[in-house]
């Protein structure tokens, strides 16, 4: 029984990785996990070809090289699963982080559009115009140097309700325009 040990394991971890992939998540990241399966079919395939083919043909004092073959099989195949796994969470976490950008920049774009629902000069207003439409079509994903100026950009929102005289408002919707080209540039820097 013992020389059939690592053809069980091989059989065992098939349907616990299925399980492991495909139980409770979402679509994303049972996509993500999909090549763990293949490589535990190729596992299986690879473990059962070298039994039948090499180790069971092992006379009975040499039976330690088929276990030492089939064990350095296993770690191999224990090897590419843990690169999987890590993989897949370096892909996890650089997802969120591409989410969290998103969610602040359309944050900004809603600030602005709240801003322009209390200007109530017509103005002042065109200046939150062409300032939403400037942001509407730039990219929404933001590097982690430009986190500075979404929050300068932020601070020159929050400002903007509380300015009555044109030409103040006019300059820090500029100064606001100034800031989004700002942060175009370290994007588009730092994506190289």
């Amino acid at each position: 029984m013992m020389k059939y040990i690592f053809c069980l394991l091989a059989l065992l971890i098939q349907p616990a990785v299925s399980w492991y992939v495909y139980h409770q998540q979402d679509k994303r990241q049972a996509a993500l996990k999909v090549p763990m399966v293949f490589y535990s079919g190729v596992y299986l395939a690879v473990q059962f070809y070298v039994f039948i083919k090499y180790c069971i043909r092992f006379p009975e004092r040499y039976q330690i090289w088929a276990y030492l073959i089939q064990a350095v099989i296993l770690i191999a195949f224990l090897g590419l699963e843990m690169a999987l796994w890590g993989s897949n969470r370096h892909i996890q976490r650089i997802d969120k982080q591409e989410q969290d950008s998103i969610r602040g920049f359309k944050n900004l774009l809603q600030e602005l559009e709240l801003c322009r629902m209390e200007v109530t000069d017509r103005e002042n207003q065109r200046c939150v115009d062409a300032l939403l439409e400037k942001m509407r079509y730039a990219d929404p994903v933001s590097s982690p140097g430009a986190k500075l100026v979404e929050d300068r950009i932020h601070d020159l929102i929050a400002e903007l309700p509380g300015i009555t005289e044109q030409e103040a408002f006019k300059r820090t919707c500029d100064e606001i325009a100034k800031q989004l080209e700002i942060r175009k540039i370290k994007n588009a820097k730092e994506r190289g």
